[in-house]
């Protein structure tokens, strides 16, 4: 780690925030609601005008690992489904929710090493979170001459002006990108303090992902049970999708699988999964604050992860984690123009993955029937053949030909199979093959990556800018100077 110029001046300590507003948030509702003229709030003189229902919603969404190609495949796969028989030539009319911003440019996304041009998704969440390049690996924090130091990140910002807030990600919830808006630690490894500080801080209304065992007393060195905590405090506290529908306008903490990430889209897709789509998190978490929120407007950022997780195993999956991100942006979008005050919308990603490339050697052609058929990702086929060669050996190839056929939607040549045996990869292989896409790395990229906008101050977007400024274009639109710069 190195020293940071950007983040050592006016320093605020997000620390001290947090210890000032480590109140439940009904509760301040109430005192601000009660007061007459003025009233202080965590130190903060608030006046009557900024009491009044003028403040803006912020809705951030990330594309995590989502490039240039990644938005591509998303809206040709769905200008396929639309209608097969006018593809491509109805790509341009097809709904696209992406195309409904008012204006686009590209973010550069470096993190703050000399020796590391490519950022991860902690730095770079850090980065358009506060408004300071970190290093790889830091969250919520920078290193300050040797020293992790917390900055105050939008999510904590607008906390402490009355600001409901949430959190959606298919990721675990203590993963990078929704840790760095909420917590701060030196080591983005350090996910069981990452919850930990979620129930301390009380920052957030509304957390929606995977990975319960970072708050379950049975895989916590500390034995605590946050969801119990969680509870204590006066929220909802759910795990399938059927229990998500049940919620009304509570807090509410939903962590929908048990070990580590949500399932891949397509893997969820059919009648046997307990999760909630990225779309149905999105909509009720919009509902939650909406009631929480009064007239003090709301926060929210909605990351669809397994973007990232599906381009760092070549998975084709990634076209349907992209598809299905296109919905959840179509909620985003859709309720941001019915909400009461007016909302900014900033659609971006912290960095490419997998090199994506639409195209092979050869015809120059992408299958996109063959995206399309398939119905299952390629780590859930994989693990389906894994199961039968256990069971049968080198003579399971008939079996296998049969998953194939179900899950692929096509009858396999002797080939596919031979190369679904034996090896990991095999049927991502397989597919990408008959699809023809590509990728140049399992790693992530240093490529720009696209980024939407609308609503106040989203004409900032319309240029060539940096991770920083989507963070100030945020601070900006809630009234705020960043206490970070």
């Amino acid at each position: 780690m190195t020293g940071n110029s950007d983040s050592q001046q006016g320093a605020g300590s997000a620390k001290s925030i947090r210890e000032r507003i480590n109140t439940s948030r009904r509760t301040l509702l109430k005192s601000v609601g009660a007061a007459v003229g003025a009233a202080t709030i965590g130190g903060t003189t608030v006046t009557a005008a900024t009491q009044q229902s003028d403040q803006n919603n912020i809705i951030m969404y990330v594309g995590d690992g989502q490039g240039t190609s990644h938005i591509s495949i998303g809206r040709y796969l769905k200008a396929y489904q639309e209608d097969p028989d006018a593809f491509p030539q109805n790509t341009r009319s097809a709904e696209y929710n992406f195309d409904r911003h008012d204006n686009v440019g590209l973010t550069t996304v470096h993190p703050h090493d000399p020796d590391e041009v490519i950022t991860d998704s902690a730095a770079a969440a850090t980065t358009f979170s506060a408004g300071v390049k970190s290093y790889n690996g830091g969250v919520g924090g920078v290193e300050d001459n040797g020293e992790f130091r917390e900055v105050t990140t939008i999510l904590e910002a607008v906390r402490e002006q009355g600001y409901a807030t949430g959190l959606v990600t298919t990721a675990r919830m203590t993963h990078a990108t929704p840790a760095a808006f909420a917590s701060h630690v030196p080591d983005r490894d350090q996910e069981d303090e990452i919850a930990r500080q979620y129930v301390d801080d009380q920052n957030v209304d509304v957390l929606f992902g995977g990975g319960r065992r970072h708050f379950l007393p049975g895989s916590r060195d500390d034995g605590r049970d946050i969801t119990q905590e969680f509870q204590d405090q006066g929220y909802n506290y759910v795990t399938t999708e059927s229990e998500l529908d049940s919620v009304n306008e509570e807090p509410t903490l939903g962590l929908f699988a048990p070990d580590s990430h949500m399932s891949y889209a397509l893997d969820r897709m059919g009648d046997e999964s307990e999760e909630p789509g990225l779309p149905k998190m999105t909509e009720k978490a919009i509902d939650i604050l909406e009631a929480e929120s009064g007239d003090n407007g709301f926060f929210l950022m909605v990351e669809a992860a397994r973007i990232d997780h599906a381009s760092h195993a070549n998975d084709f999956a990634v076209a349907h984690e992209q598809t299905e991100a296109d919905d959840a942006v179509g909620v985003i979008l859709d309720r941001a123009a019915e909400t009461a005050n007016d909302t900014l919308v900033i659609s971006t990603a912290d960095h490419e993955c997998g090199g994506l490339s639409l195209g092979t050697e050869g015809p120059y052609d992408v299958n996109y029937d063959v995206l399309d058929n398939v119905t299952a990702s390629g780590e859930a086929m994989n693990e389906a053949i894994s199961g039968v060669e256990e069971e049968f050996g080198d003579e399971g190839a008939d079996e296998i030909a049969d998953l194939i056929e179900e899950f692929g939607g096509f009858e396999p040549t002797e080939t596919e199979v031979d190369a679904a045996l034996g090896y990991g990869v095999g049927m991502k292989d397989v597919i990408n093959e008959r699809a023809r896409i590509g990728w140049t790395t399992v790693g992530h990229t240093g490529e720009e990556v696209p980024t939407f906008a609308s609503g106040p101050n989203a004409e900032q977007v319309n240029s060539m800018h940096d991770h920083i400024d989507l963070a100030n274009i945020m601070f900006e639109t809630a009234g705020i100077d960043n206490p970070n710069r």
